[in-house]
């Protein structure tokens, strides 16, 4: 009786699931999994690995934006040029093979506004290599002759050279012969005046400048008019119209007309010259011609 071992009484858990709860006992009692040595290895090495992968990685970004052909500019969208060529657009910028994010919009501009012709330039840059360019010329709205060289002149009067022979357009000739250059500005007076005159009288087409006579044209008749800076147009081609109606009726031939102050108009008269008869004293007579010489074959 008292060697007998005492039998361990089953646990009603134990009834009820047989030897899967016995199993289950087993193996939820193994020994768990500890993270600590990962931890301790990440605190002590972490911020060395996570350095090397960032500078990895920036050096795979580096290398795809500066060193891909994708990045680079070989050619550009260019707008708004007619008398300048797209090439010399494109040259004078400076982008060609050039690196994308090497490409300052604003210098492009500055360098492409420096052409004569062109007045002003927008450029705007996109991924991955991009570039469009447009332009505003300086479009021709007269012709300023100086001797025999031909200038463009746009709507500010501004001197730019020309980029082709262009029929039909005012020319203004400019006596005084005094000399211009590239971006030389001309009184806008005096272009506004020229265009306002050509409106008027379609028929001009060439007009004569001095700087103390200011626009001189000829009438019909090859009477000079003197004009003035060309402001007042419409006003002084109606008082030229009645001077010259009142000059045809009194027979009157003006050597100029001078209407730069359309309120006090001016001419002066072309003197007319008379040769008188020679005088004769009573009992002179004057010799007859010599008869021409007759020539007779011998």
């Amino acid at each position: 009786m008292f060697g007998a071992k005492k039998r361990r009484r089953k646990r009603r858990s134990e009834l009820r699931l047989g030897a899967q709860a016995i199993n289950y006992e087993t193996t939820a009692a193994g020994p768990p999994i500890s993270l600590i040595p990962m931890l301790k290895f990440w605190q002590r090495w972490g911020a060395r690995i996570s350095g090397i992968l960032a500078l990895a990685f920036l050096g795979w970004v580096f290398y795809t934006l500066f060193a891909t052909p994708s990045f680079y500019v070989y050619g550009a969208s260019i707008k708004g040029n007619v008398a300048v060529s797209t090439r010399e657009i494109y040259i004078v910028s400076g982008i060609d093979s050039q690196n994308i994010f090497w490409v300052n919009p604003a210098e492009v501009s500055e360098r492409i506004a420096a052409l004569p012709n062109i007045k002003s330039a927008e450029v705007s840059i996109a991924l991955p290599s991009r570039v469009e360019i447009e332009v505003v010329e300086r479009r021709p709205q007269l012709l300023w002759q100086i001797g025999e060289t031909v200038w463009w002149v746009d709507q500010e009067g501004i001197i730019v050279p020309p980029r082709a022979n262009v029929d039909g357009m005012l020319r203004i000739i400019d006596d005084d012969r005094q000399p211009v250059e590239v971006g030389y500005q001309i009184d806008p007076t005096i272009i506004e005046g020229a265009q306002a005159l050509r409106i008027l009288v379609p028929d001009v087409s060439i007009i004569r400048h001095t700087r103390a006579q200011g626009l001189i044209v000829a009438t019909p008749d090859g009477w000079p008019v003197y004009l003035g800076n060309g402001s007042e147009m419409r006003a002084k081609l109606i008082v030229l119209s009645s001077l010259l109606a009142n000059l045809r009726t009194n027979d009157i031939t003006p050597s100029y007309i001078d209407l730069r102050n359309p309120l006090r108009p001016v001419y002066k008269e072309m003197p007319v010259i008379r040769i008188a008869p020679p005088k004769q004293t009573p009992g002179q007579t004057f010799p007859s011609q010599p008869a021409a010489p007759s020539y007779r074959r011998p």
